[in-house]
């Protein structure tokens, strides 16, 4: 009853539902790139689904001390094992960090406008 009720708020708009859609259990939207763990502060970090302030703080703790020579070093962290292996392409020790939200048009119309409308010159008014 409760998920119907929900349902039809959001139908009408009443939610904010293609924000809550679009996010994952964890309230962070997908990303898609690469990190560079040896060089990502704290907050890029936690752009990553599964890494709060916590696990971000550790990582970088630990790379103060030493960079990482691998992932599996990361892994090593208590508590990131499983959370590495599942963020294993978006993360990397070496090269650039090209980490950044995954943003989605809204609906499948508004994804063929964006992409099919050629631009649209506007006339100009007789003087």
């Amino acid at each position: 009853m409760r998920a119907q009720i929900i349902g039809a708020l959001l139908a009408l708009g009443f939610l904010p539902g293609a924000a809550l859609a679009e996010r994952h259990k964890h309230g962070k939207p997908p990303v898609e790139g690469v990190l560079n763990v040896n060089r990502a502060s704290s907050a890029e970090l936690m752009l990553l689904p599964g890494i709060g302030r916590g696990r971000a703080d550790a990582i970088v703790a630990r790379r103060q001390v030493k960079p990482f020579a691998s992932l599996e070093e990361v892994a090593r962290i208590k508590g990131l094992r499983k959370l590495v292996q599942r963020l294993r392409g978006h993360l990397a020790v070496d090269g650039p960090t090209t980490l950044h939200p995954l943003v989605k048009p809204e609906t499948k119309a508004e994804a063929r406008e964006a992409s099919a409308a050629p631009p649209v010159k506007l006339a100009e008014a007789p003087r």
